[in-house]
């Protein structure tokens, strides 16, 4: 009997044919970005899924007990954080993310940011726009010879890091577990955050990250430092980002933003985009490569 299974998306669109090569399974779409999506209902319609392909979705344990035969879970995503996983542990529901799509893209994306913050890029062409040519308001940032401090020296980190020395700019980074790098310095937290120009929050969200830039934390960076983040929102207190910010702590503040959050449409100096620093045609087909093998080897298991 094939395997019932349910796709979940509400941003950007996947073909419906991707699946199409898997043998003994029986695929079913709940996928719209137009505004309309509504989490409850795609799951009420489709009460007897084994197999749920999501994206990031609210699946507490209420949701999650809308789909009382579901023994596996594909995230789309890399973190899984938005997943109840003591519920699925209690139900047997195994958890299976989708890693390494992202190449080189988010890392890039950081880089673009950190350049568009340093050289005020929005501003002006804001300005430029409104026919104001004479722009002597916003000032750009040398950054050659700065020094740009990496929070989370995994994958994505490393990556960071070795293109920041293309722009001649000193590295440093704080992790949890001591890390040998030829190419950035490891010191402690608060060193990073009094002598870096740059911060770079490239780290996953788990319970000890959750606002880990705070009120406390933006009190000991340099004076006028870059804050740049390429991670889940919620590793940043906004209220105290946007305190920051007014008060020239932070000169600047680019963010690759997960929710439609209105706080973040309120902050002074800061340049946004919308959850799209991994959004590449290449990593786009590694990210549909990767959660279809992972699905095609999970009915191999399951069959044999």
């Amino acid at each position: 009997m094939s395997k019932q299974c349910l796709f979940l998306n509400d941003r950007e669109p996947y073909p419906q044919d991707c699946f199409d090569h898997i043998p003994g399974i029986e695929m079913h779409w709940a996928q719209d970005h137009s505004g309309g999506f509504s989490l409850v209902k795609s799951l009420e319609a489709h009460p007897d899924t084994q197999i749920l392909i999501t994206t990031l979705m609210d699946l507490n344990a209420e949701n999650l007990a809308r789909l009382p035969k579901l023994e596996l879970i594909i995230t789309i995503t890399t973190g899984t954080d938005y997943i109840d996983k003591a519920y699925c542990e209690q139900h047997g529901i195994d958890i299976r993310n989708t890693p390494g799509f992202t190449g080189a893209s988010v890392a890039e994306h950081a880089m673009a940011l950190m350049l568009a913050s340093a050289k005020r890029i929005a501003d002006y062409n804001r300005e430029i726009r409104n026919e104001d040519f004479q722009i002597f308001q916003y000032q750009g940032i040398e950054l050659f010879g700065r020094q740009a401090g990496i929070i989370g020296m995994g994958a994505i980190g490393s990556q960071v890091a070795r293109m920041l020395q293309g722009f001649g700019i000193k590295v440093v980074f704080c992790n949890r577990k001591p890390k040998d790098s030829d190419i950035a310095t490891q010191v402690d937290m608060d060193t990073l955050l009094a002598e870096s120009d740059i911060i770079f929050l490239t780290l996953s969200l788990n319970a000890d990250s959750r606002h880990l830039i705070n009120a406390d934390t933006l009190a000991k960076v340099k004076p006028g430092a870059i804050l740049i983040n390429i991670s889940p929102d919620e590793l940043i207190d906004i209220a105290a980002l946007d305190e920051a910010l007014e008060s020239g702590r932070l000169s600047y503040a680019g963010m690759d933003i997960h929710h439609e959050d209105e706080r973040f449409l309120g902050l002074p100096n800061t340049i946004l985009s919308p959850r799209r620093a991994w959004y590449t045609q290449d990593a786009f087909n590694r990210r549909i490569a990767i959660f279809t093998q992972t699905l095609a080897d999970y009915v191999q298991e399951q069959a044999t």
